[in-house]
Order: C-alpha cells, then sequence, then structure tokens
C-alpha cells in the first residue's frame, strides 16, 4: 500500500505532508458519510484533494476539464442517485465556472459539495498569479459556507472532522450545495521524505480505528402530518404533483388520489404522466372554459411535489379560491404567487400515512365530468391532431412518448422540449430528469451526462438546438458512458420559445432568436458519434430504434422555427372554442 494512502481499517499515521494529511482526513470523513462519487478538474493547487480522492478505495472519480460542465455532470449524477456528490476544483476562476450548477442545485433541491482549492491569505489580493477572492464566492445559494485555513499543526484534526458533519447535517436538512474553501499553501505534491503525525492524530485514536464518521447526528422522531383527515372529509380535492425524486412515492400519490375519487395532474417531471387516472393533456384542456371552470370546483388543491411546468397551472391556483395545501419535505419555499394556506414538510409517504383511512366518498360526478370532458378533448382534437404525422415537433414528442424503453431515464431541455413533453407526453411512466430550478439553457448536456452514468442504462436527452450548442464541450463526456445515449435535437433554428412570447417583430431575430443555420452532422463525426437526421415520423422511429442498439446516437430533428407555435395557437383555437 502506498504511504498515505487510506485503504485499510487503521487510519494512516505517516504523510510526506500536512496538506496531504488534511486533505486524506476530509476526504475519508465524506466516505464515512456515504459519499463516494468525486468530480474532478484539474489543477495544481488542488492536487492533495485530488490525490486523497484518487487513492481511496471507495472513492468513485469522474474527471473532465471543464469547470462548468463538471458541475452539471455532477448535478446529474446527484439527480439519479439522489446521493451528494463532491466537486474539486482548483482554485482562480475555476470555482467561478461553479456558479451556473450551484444556482441550479440551490433551486433544484441538489446536495452538490463544493471542495474548491484557494491561496492562503497572504497570496490574495496581492498580484499573485491565479488568486481571486474565492471567500463565500457563491454568496447565499450554498446552506453551508466554511473557510478552511491553511493547514497547521496548530490546529487540532477534530476541527476539520466536526465542520464537515456540521455542513452535512445542514444539507440532509436543507438539500442544496455546500461549501468548503480550502487554503493550501506550497508543497502540494508527495516527496521523497514522510513525516510521522502519530502526536497530532492521537486525539482521533477511536476514529483512526473504526469506519465511523466522527460526528453522529441523531435524526428527531419525523413529526407526523397535522390532523387534517376531518378537513377532507367531504371535500372536493385537486391532486397536483409536481416534481418528485421517488418512484414509489409517487405510485402512492396516484393510488391515493384513485382511492378517493380525486382528479390527478400530474406534471411530466413526476413521472406518474402514464397513469391511468391522470388527465394528462389538463394543460392544454384548461384552455377551455367549461373543463376550467368544473376544476375550480375543487375545495381544496393539494400538490406534491415542487415546481410546475405548466403556465396555465400555475395560473389557475394564482386564481383559485378554496386553499391551497403543499406536500413537500423541506424549508425551500415553493409558493411563487403566495397562495399556499398549509404545508406539511413531510414526504408522501408519511403524509399519505397519516389519511390512510378512507375518506367519506366526495362527489364522484365531479371527477366523471372532468374525466369525460378530458377524453372529449383527447379524441376530438389532440387524436386527429396527431395522427397527420407531419415532422413537427409535436409530433416526434408524441412518437418519442410510445418508444422509450420500460423504466429507463430521460431527460428533457428547458424551453420548448419540456412544455412540449409536458404537453403532449400521456404514456411515459419512467424516471424524468430537468433542470428546472433556475431552468436555465447551459449545462443539459452535461447534467444528462450525469444521470446517465450513474443509471448505467440505456438514457435519452431530448434538447433544443440552442441548449445543444451550449454545451458542445461536455459531448467529450460521452466517452465515460457505457450504455446507450441518444441525443434528439430539435433544430428550429435558434430561440423558437420566443415566437410564444410578445417579443416586437422586428427585433426578434437578431436580439432573441439568433438563427444559427447550423446543423450537427459534422459534429458528430469529430465526436464519432452515430448520426441520424430524419425526413419523416415514421423514419424518426426506425433510426430511434437502431440508436438503442448503438453506443453514442444523436437524431437531429430540423424544423421550422415558426412552426410549433402556428400548431400551438390551431390547437389552442379549437380547445377554446369546443363545446362538450
Amino acid at each position: 500500500m502506498s504511504e498515505g494512502s487510506v485503504n485499510s481499517a487503521t487510519f494512516p499515521q505517516t504523510f510526506p505532508n500536512i496538506n496531504l494529511l488534511w486533505a486524506a482526513l476530509f476526504i475519508e470523513e465524506l466516505v464515512r458519510n456515504d459519499i463516494h462519487d468525486f468530480c474532478i478538474a484539474p489543477g495544481s493547487r488542488s492536487t492533495p484533494l485530488t490525490l486523497a480522492a484518487a487513492t481511496h478505495k471507495q472513492v468513485n472519480t469522474h474527471v473532465h476539464f471543464d469547470e462548468r460542465g463538471l458541475g452539471f455532470f455532477a448535478l446529474g449524477l446527484s439527480l439519479s442517485s439522489h446521493k451528494p456528490v463532491v466537486i474539486i476544483t482548483t482554485s482562480g476562476t475555476a470555482v467561478a465556472n461553479l456558479y451556473p450548477a450551484v444556482i441550479e442545485a440551490k433551486h433544484s433541491g441538489i446536495p452538490l459539495i463544493i471542495l474548491s482549492a484557494d491561496r492562503p491569505p497572504e497570496l490574495i489580493n496581492c498580484g499573485a498569479n491565479q488568486a481571486i477572492d474565492q471567500h463565500a464566492i457563491f454568496t447565499h445559494y450554498p446552506v453551508f459556507f466554511r473557510q478552511i485555513p491553511s493547514p497547521t499543526l496548530e490546529i487540532k484534526p477534530n476541527y476539520l472532522l466536526t465542520t464537515i458533519n456540521q455542513g452535512l447535517v445542514k444539507q440532509r436538512n436543507t438539500p442544496a450545495p455546500i461549501h468548503f474553501n480550502l487554503a493550501f499553501s506550497e508543497p502540494f505534491y508527495p516527496q521523497h521524505t514522510s513525516v510521522n503525525y502519530r502526536k497530532y492524530l492521537s486525539p482521533l485514536k477511536k476514529w483512526s480505528t473504526s469506519k465511523q464518521a466522527f460526528t453522529c447526528y441523531l435524526r428527531p422522531q419525523m413529526a407526523e402530518a397535522a390532523s387534517s383527515h376531518l378537513q377532507l372529509s367531504g371535500k372536493k380535492a385537486l391532486i397536483i404533483v409536481g416534481r418528485l425524486e421517488d418512484s414509489n412515492q409517487a405510485q402512492l400519490i396516484a393510488e391515493f388520489a384513485k382511492k378517493n375519487h380525486y382528479p390527478l395532474l400530474a406534471d411530466i417531471q413526476s413521472s406518474l404522466t402514464g397513469v391511468e387516472n391522470n388527465l394528462f393533456y389538463y394543460d392544454i384542456a384548461l384552455l377551455n372554459k367549461r373543463f376550467q371552470e368544473q376544476l375550480a370546483d375543487a375545495d381544496i388543491i393539494i400538490q406534491f411535489g415542487d415546481k410546475l411546468i405548466s403556465k396555465r397551472l400555475t395560473l389557475f391556483i394564482r386564481q383559485f379560491d378554496g386553499e391551497y395545501w403543499l406536500v413537500q419535505k423541506g424549508d425551500q419555499c415553493i409558493d411563487p404567487d403566495h397562495q399556499l394556506t398549509k404545508r406539511f414538510a413531510n414526504d408522501a409517504s408519511q403524509w399519505i400515512a397519516a389519511h390512510s383511512k378512507t375518506l367519506p366518498v366526495t362527489d364522484e360526478n365531479w371527477l366523471v365530468m372532468l374525466t369525460q370532458q378530458h377524453q372529449q378533448i383527447s379524441q376530438q382534437i389532440i387524436k386527429p391532431f396527431l395522427a397527420n404525422e407531419m415532422l413537427c415537433e409535436i409530433n416526434i414528442v408524441a412518437a418519442l412518448d410510445k418508444l422509450l424503453p420500460d423504466n429507463k431515464p430521460l431527460f428533457i431541455g428547458n424551453s420548448m422540449p419540456i412544455r412540449i413533453a409536458d404537453m403532449f407526453m400521456k404514456k411515459n411512466r419512467g424516471p424524468v430528469f430537468s433542470n428546472r430550478g433556475a431552468s436555465g439553457i447551459d449545462g443539459l448536456l452535461a447534467t444528462a451526462v450525469g444521470v446517465a452514468k450513474n443509471a448505467q442504462q440505456v438514457t435519452t436527452l431530448l434538447i433544443g438546438d440552442t441548449s445543444f450548442l451550449y454545451d458542445l464541450n461536455s459531448l467529450t463526456l460521452l466517452k465515460q458512458l457505457n450504455h446507450p445515449f441518444i441525443i434528439i435535437v430539435i433544430n428550429n433554428d435558434g430561440g423558437a420559445i420566443f415566437n410564444l412570447l410578445p417579443v416586437p417583430a422586428q427585433q426578434k431575430q437578431q436580439f432573441y432568436q439568433l438563427p444559427h443555420g447550423l446543423t450537427f452532422a459534422d459534429t458528430c463525426k469529430q465526436f464519432s458519434i452515430n448520426y441520424y437526421q430524419p425526413s419523416r415520423v415514421d423514419e424518426f422511429k426506425s433510426n430511434y430504434q437502431k440508436a438503442l442498439k448503438n453506443e453514442i446516437s444523436l437524431i437531429e430533428v430540423c424544423v421550422k422555427n415558426d412552426q410549433t407555435s402556428e400548431q400551438l395557437e390551431y390547437i389552442k383555437e379549437q380547445i377554446k372554442n369546443a363545446t362538450f
């Protein structure tokens, strides 16, 4: 075993220098907290952390040269694994490049752990190379920050371990990024000499010979959901489901709604789109006045999970006169219109268990009427439109909905793709991932690759052309995958989302849409990606089936920039004017 590597039952006592010792303590305590994925960007100042992670047998390392992409890749790993993921960077702008991923992680409640190497205080603000002010660089976005001083024998090793655990318990209670900024003076690399730190490590005698974390935080017994059983008795409750992490919880919600004859509106992020009692076309059905009025007969809205995609549903909640309850663990505010009357800080299973008794039957006619209206919209308007087989974004999404392998990850990009999927997908029940915390278009490819690497399954990415262009660097991450990864690029030559917004026509192309005139065949050649460009929907279906058997594939669907907005307008008018 190499000197200073942390692989035995006893923590080593001998290290080449104190920097490597402190780094080893840091990595070991994280591993003891069941944290094993470490994403590393190359750099000299961060060498002690990199070597400590690289030589630890219980660490899975993931390396990428681009810190911005690495941050989103880590986010994808955490999204898929539901566990914290560590990011290690060197000092300077390398740290700043993590900012977009940190913001997304804060708003999505994703537990990233940032370990940034820093110059010691004497090298800040004096013209030293690659030295910037990194202290609390991410401001309020991490829920916990600590500036770790330069390693010294004057500070007990206990300080490192207890500080790490303080950050981790804060993260467990409030899932979000945490940040440790570690100042290292030279030397960073192992030398030929070694130092015995037995006396210095003596306060950690018990810890050194065990595999337990230094500090054990006992979680208080989870409070039961406030008694609201009687408040639901005989009431019409509308069940809305936003983004969920746990498919088992999702199924419990669907069963709860069905058992009590409550209408169910499931966001695409809930992975409940395909359950039989979901009114899957609710977003566009809300355009119909009668459907909206029937829905508004609810006494209570109960939302499980967090942020919703549908603006029409959000507007409906804003205008709703009854009570609005949210069931979502944690303390992140999820109430953009300030309508919430009751918040249950529980997960769905706990809340439903507290309401396990069968409630008195509500007026079943309400659910029957809503279901009938939804079926009429589906059969008379949506189904005939989808039958035309025209190559367009809506038909591609509808076709993909039927083609997706069971229980395999689907990552959906922001802007148009996520909205069209939320409107028109009705069958998928597999895990759906997205970056809807801050809803940016950056880092989507890197996040999807992170999801795929953790899942170790065939993964599909649905993304727009501008988002794809934004993250081309992350194509280098694809070589880390060993299962099929299918990229579907909807290329409408720029920001087609602006066709849905009241942007002045004179400035729309030059200042908003930015048409680029590019296709991605040559990009695929450069990165050895199988490339398809279907001209018909049946070709797309065939291409996707082939891609399921390949390693990495890209299917580019080229459509007119204004096609989707025109089609949506046509569908909307039909639904608005429908009489049932």
